[in-house]
């Protein structure tokens, strides 16, 4: 009967040294794990990146449902008056621009006055409002000119472990009448976590 009792208390002995060891595996594989979800992810910085910059090269005037930049909205319907940021100016609406045409346009006005770039940030923000997730952070150049945001965030920049940027060239015609053309212009959308 003695005997017995030994192998029992052996087989408590190993039962409780394989829980042990068993919890120390899971934590480990859990640390090891836990350690690469932290790593930024480059595949949806470059995702954001290219939607942005494709939303704004491929989309036209006509065909954007906005209240404020689509046909009829109030853009638009401040005639005379560039979107009741630059009094006086008028804004020629071109429905067959795409939105990247239309913000090179504002940047082209924008040599011979500096309300052409805040109208180029409020279409920008218009149409990019809850867009990106708010980890996120862009910011949109033309020419070597920053249009949104106001400063550049050089601090978020510098500390962004991936900064992934998309560009293109746009070109139009400022005056279909006259054939007058602007451009080319590098546009350029860089976005980062």
């Amino acid at each position: 009967m003695k005997k017995r009792c030994l192998v029992n208390r052996r087989g408590y002995f190993f039962l409780i040294d394989s829980v042990i060891a068993l919890g120390v595996l899971i934590v480990g594989v859990f640390l090891i794990f836990s350690m690469y979800t932290k790593v930024p992810s480059k595949e949806q910085s470059t995702i954001l990146s290219d939607n942005v910059m494709d939303f704004f090269a491929n989309n036209k005037i006509k065909d954007v449902n906005n209240l404020y930049a689509g046909l009829g909205g109030e853009l638009w319907a401040k005639e005379g008056q560039a979107g009741g940021l630059c009094p006086g100016k008028k804004l020629t609406q071109n429905s067959e621009n795409t939105l990247l045409q239309q913000l090179a346009e504002f940047y082209e006005k924008s040599a011979g006055n500096s309300c052409y770039l805040a109208l180029a940030r409020k279409f920008i923000v218009n149409l990019t409002k809850n867009t990106l997730p708010p980890q996120y952070a862009f910011e949109f150049w033309i020419n070597g000119q920053l249009l949104y945001p106001n400063t550049e965030q050089v601090g978020s920049k510098n500390a962004a472990q991936v900064l992934i940027p998309s560009k293109r060239i746009v070109y139009g015609n400022v005056n279909k009448e006259t054939g007058e053309m602007f451009g080319p212009y590098t546009a350029e959308v860089l976005v980062w976590q």
